[in-house]
């Protein structure tokens, strides 16, 4: 036992940094072919880039990564699909719509066409290094043989929570941030709340969208995929970018920083509770043996 676990924290001590050090690479390749094309990135205020700082935030990217393609069953190519579109949507589509509504600089378009390379990379090099789980069978979701009408108000309630989630968080921590919002300096706004309650149903949908695959083919026990989703969501829409971003006070850091932890948590728990229900007798086997 001493053993295997000795094998399984030395695979993922060189793992993580090797897809972490392929993303890092294929954001270089990818921002000197947007720079070739004339494309205007977003002009923050006051941000400097510094290679350690990516390179820390690209190891967080790579970790959460790995986490999903540890427990995702299927081909080569359907693995690498799943995780670059849950990578491409929650970390780059799910940002720029936030920050488009959040900021007043421009370039959105471009972080779109920036980040299918590194996000592409980084999908390849896990599947490429992470073998897929070697139990045959995957965890029972409400979507597994069963008709519309037995699964569509728990996607319907899954599409809702998330913006009640982001509302409830968000208005927690809002005394906190809102200096930060007023007098424009900072380049951030706060938009009406129509636009707000917009956007985030989009996010949500999209991100219901790109779930479903890795749950209707996760391989390991219902723990791990909590664990793999919250910690997936907690980089990918947060925690990586404001590693990366010094024009934002690290105060308003911190605190969104929370912010975003406790949403992902929160909307992980909710879509493993309400899409995957607990194993019955025949799959005991598979969810203990995977823990």
């Amino acid at each position: 036992m001493k053993t295997q676990s000795a094998n399984t924290t030395m695979s993922w001590l060189w793992k993580i940094p090797l897809i972490a050090g392929t993303y890092f690479i294929a954001t270089t390749v990818s921002g000197g072919m947007i720079m070739a094309m004339g494309m205007q990135f977003p002009d923050f205020p006051g941000q400097t880039y510094s290679p350690i700082r990516s390179f820390v935030a690209a190891l967080v990217l790579g970790a959460a990564v790995y986490l999903l393609a540890r427990g995702i069953s299927g081909s080569t190519a359907f693995r690498f699909f799943s995780i670059f579109a849950f990578t491409y949507v929650s970390f780059c589509v799910n940002n720029q719509l936030e920050g488009a509504i959040f900021t007043t600089m421009g370039g959105h378009d471009t972080m779109l066409v920036f980040f299918v390379i590194p996000c592409a990379a980084i999908a390849a090099a896990a599947v490429a290094l992470v073998k897929p789980p070697e139990i045959n069978g995957v965890l029972t979701t409400v979507f597994s043989g069963s008709s519309i009408s037995t699964w569509w108000w728990r996607a319907a309630i899954a599409w809702l929570s998330f913006p009640v989630i982001y509302y409830i968080f968000g208005m927690l921590i809002y005394p906190f941030v809102a200096h930060g919002y007023e007098g424009g300096e900072l380049g951030l706004v706060v938009p009406s709340q129509g636009v707000i309650l917009g956007v985030v149903s989009i996010r949500s949908l999209l991100f219901l969208i790109v779930a479903v695959p890795i749950l209707t083919n996760w391989s390991r026990s219902r723990r791990t995929l909590f664990v793999a989703l919250a910690a997936a969501f907690t980089a990918m829409v947060g925690v990586v970018g404001l590693i990366e971003v010094n024009w934002i006070p690290m105060t308003l850091r911190i605190v969104h920083g929370l912010e975003i932890s406790a949403d992902s948590i929160v909307h992980a728990w909710v879509l493993v509770a309400l899409l995957v229900p607990k194993p019955k007798t025949e799959l005991a086997e598979l969810e203990s043996s995977n823990k």
